[in-house]
């Protein structure tokens, strides 16, 4: 085997978790039929296994060894994976060219990081690139429900999220130990809030789904400080006392800015051959959706494989269940409402 076949073989490999080809980042130098040179930029002992994994399965026979970056070398990626752009610069084009959708609740219980997880599955199942912010910062649960279990990497100060097949996943589990609580306030919660959305690299993506805590506290409030405008899809399941509640979240959206996608309610029933049972009663979401003047998305009946697949962190398992068709339902009605733009405000002197 030749050097030129093997840089062939090897160069358009993505380099683990960069979302680049190592050719791309101009990171790997092939030394000889059989050893290759690759630039370590994590200095991530776990990244380094992944290089070493994804090369050898390409070809077993080539062995790895590793070279410590210049400073031009790290500028040079860093420009190709935006890692080189301020903060102002970051905040200025982050609207451009994706969808920002906040799940919220009104309260705990009625499957809002549920939702969240399985809407990502179903855009990234249409092809499109999608990120997940884990917004919920006392009761985050994303990376279990999914399986993302490889942190995410630093990077010139930047932070690329943690990828899990075609999804890419921030939150708060990755940065304190499984044991502890967070026990924050208001301005600990809005730098949180701040560093997610715009330390971590979202490349290219095109749906930025932001799973919210339930309610309408601090974390809402900051959202609407960082964002000119963003939409809202509320999460209800059929029972009164959570619509009720659940309202006040979309009253909430609507004075702040975000516009109400529309109304999912989860939990509505269970399917059982040519039958319904209802067991947390029934029109729940239809009314929710009426009070707010927003349409109704779609109503998710209670699914066992969705608890068993998310209590064993396979939830990515689930779209290849003939049940998924639900969840696809969901993400379709999304987009035939389609994007919502901000009103443009004009003022006449």
């Amino acid at each position: 085997m030749n050097i030129k076949y093997i840089s062939m073989e090897i160069q358009n490999l993505n380099y683990p978790g960069f979302n680049r080809s190592f050719d791309e980042l101009s990171s790997i130098n092939i030394k000889s039929d059989n050893l290759v040179e690759v630039l370590d930029f994590t200095d991530i002992e776990w990244v380094r296994s992944a290089v070493k994994e994804i090369i050898k399965e390409e070809n077993a026979d080539i062995d790895v060894t590793f070279k410590t970056p210049s400073d031009e070398e790290i500028l040079s990626a860093s420009k190709i994976v935006g890692a080189d752009k301020s903060p102002e610069e970051v905040k200025q084009d982050f609207m451009s060219g994706k969808r920002i959708i906040g799940i919220s609740s009104g309260k705990g219980g009625v499957g809002k990081s549920t939702i969240t997880s399985l809407l990502g599955l179903a855009f990234a199942e249409e092809g499109k690139k999608v990120g997940i912010l884990d917004a919920d910062i006392w009761g985050f649960s994303i990376p279990k429900m999914l399986g993302a279990k490889f942190p995410p990497i630093p990077f010139n100060n930047r932070i690329f999220p943690s990828k899990i097949n075609k999804l890419n996943v921030i939150s708060m589990e990755y940065f304190v130990k499984q044991d502890e609580a967070v026990i924050w306030r208001g301005p600990m919660l809005h730098k949180a809030i701040e560093q997610f959305l715009y330390e971590v690299l979202w490349q290219d993506i095109d749906v930025l789904l932001i799973d919210m805590p339930p309610g309408t506290g601090d974390v809402a409030i900051s959202l609407s400080q960082f964002l000119n405008f963003y939409e809202t899809i509320i999460v209800t399941t059929p029972q009164s006392n959570a619509t009720v509640v659940a309202e006040r979240a979309g009253i909430m959206s609507k004075k702040v800015n975000s516009s109400i996608i529309g109304v999912i309610e989860n939990m509505s029933h269970i399917e059982l051959k040519d039958s319904k049972l209802y067991p947390f009663g029934k029109g729940g979401g239809k009314k929710l959706s009426e009070n707010l003047s927003v349409p109704l998305i779609g109503q998710l009946p209670l699914i066992e494989d969705i608890s068993k697949f998310s209590e064993n962190g396979k939830l990515l398992d689930f779209v290849k269940d003939d049940l998924f068709k639900n969840v696809s339902g969901l993400a379709e009605g999304i987009n035939k409402i389609g994007p919502k733009k901000k009103p443009i405000s004009l003022k006449v002197k």
